[in-house]
């Protein structure tokens, strides 16, 4: 049996895996995404973006051929935690959301927060370094996305002097950190999309995290004696035998189950192709600092930043009320993460959302958002046309830029 299962899993490696929902190959798992991006034939460039704290980013930019419309606004998209930029380019030139962005003439920005795999210097420590990995998403709110807005509108010097904004997961929660605290950022976004916002947490339902919610106190402890700063390094490795343990044939592989446990489940719209190319983006890599100050958001139900200690005193919550952009906000009722009740009671403390909407049915989960086999048509479709609208409502001195 041992023997059998070797040979096919040999077979599937030497074969292309572009049979299902979406054109990718096996290789795509491998890939980073920059060769991602250039193996498509989209133009693709890195930058390095410092941040006011000394952390380097690896921001990648992309565009169709004959260059962006001029006059489009360029947009910044961020991924969620222990992500990478790779997740707006891995479904594919028909499917992902950076090409198809793209395709419609849009300068695409695709960041990488601090500790992922594109984003691991600094100007004076390494990621060897425990104090490296000491911040939360409160700093990657504080300092990664304001240096890489400044740095998109610098690059590019669209005459508005703003982006389009959109964020996954973690994504959004950097971005209202930013957007609660910095309010000389808001005017640089003109509109904002949140995809799974992971703001207020108290509903989790996935039965893996409140496991370790619920036994934080004895976990937490043992991680910071063993000195450990950095959780799920990415590493060619570790994604590659992760992925040899979840091949698209095995309907209910390990990453099934985990996914499954982890973000709710929804296995008709998972494409195993997709799901086992995933796995050698993630995880990227993350702070155990970060997923100490999630809990705390879990545990308390309250929306702010960091408390090093629970004897000291209670820090205030972030002023949500000062995120004035206008945003669309984007929810599975399937979401086992970011429960829709949580969703509904952060989006009434903002001033000004343009639209709250359950996309996908039912079923749609956290992780669909990524890899759904009709994410396009359920969620990316409609981005698209809001930022067209939005083009349209654009001041008549922006719309002739040469």
């Amino acid at each position: 049996m041992a023997q059998m299962y070797n040979l096919l899993l040999k077979l599937w490696m030497l074969t292309s895996i572009a049979v299902g929902k979406f054109s990718i190959d096996k290789i795509d798992g491998q890939l980073t995404t920059m060769e991602l991006i250039n193996k498509y034939g989209y133009r693709g460039q890195t930058y390095t973006v410092t941040t006011s704290d000394g952390y380097r980013l690896g921001v990648h930019r992309l565009g169709r051929k004959q260059g962006a419309d001029p006059k489009l606004l360029p947009i910044l998209i961020v991924h969620g935690l222990l992500g990478s930029s790779a997740e707006w380019v891995l479904l594919g030139p028909d499917d992902a959301l950076a090409y198809q962005l793209a395709n419609v003439g849009y300068d695409v920005w695709l960041g990488n927060t601090r500790g992922n795999r594109y984003s691991r210097e600094h100007e004076r420590m390494s990621p060897d370094d425990v104090e490296f990995w000491n911040f939360t998403w409160h700093e990657k709110g504080m300092h990664d996305l304001p240096a890489m807005i400044d740095f998109v509108l610098n690059q590019t010097q669209h005459p508005s002097q703003q982006i389009y904004y959109i964020g996954y997961s973690e994504g959004t929660t950097a971005y209202f950190t930013m957007t609660s605290n910095l309010p000389k950022q808001n005017a640089k976004i003109r509109l904002a999309h949140a995809l799974a916002p992971a703001v207020l947490l108290d509903g989790v339902r996935s039965p893996l995290i409140l496991t370790l919610a619920d036994n934080s106190a004895l976990l937490l402890p043992v991680a910071q004696s063993a000195n450990m700063g950095e959780m799920f390094k990415w590493s060619e490795q570790q994604n590659g035998f992760v992925q040899s343990l979840c091949p698209p044939y095995a309907r209910r592989n390990p990453c099934i189950v985990m996914f499954e446990n982890l973000f709710g489940p929804n296995p008709q719209a998972i494409d195993m192709n997709a799901l086992q190319a995933l796995m050698g983006h993630l995880p990227a890599g993350a702070s155990l600092k970060e997923l100490k100050h999630f809990n705390q958001i879990i545990q308390s139900g309250i929306f702010r930043p960091y408390q090093e200690d629970y004897t000291a005193r209670i820090v205030k919550p972030y002023n949500l009320s000062a995120s004035n952009v206008p945003v669309h906000i984007y929810y599975g009722v399937n979401d086992w993460i970011v429960h829709p009740r949580n969703v509904r009671q952060f989006a009434t403390l903002l001033p000004n959302v343009r639209e709250i909407r359950a996309v996908g049915g039912k079923k749609f989960t956290h992780i669909d958002f990524i890899i759904a086999k009709r994410v396009k048509a359920i969620v990316y479709s409609k981005i698209i046309t809001n930022l067209q609208n939005d083009t349209r409502a654009l001041p008549e001195k922006f719309e002739n830029v040469s």
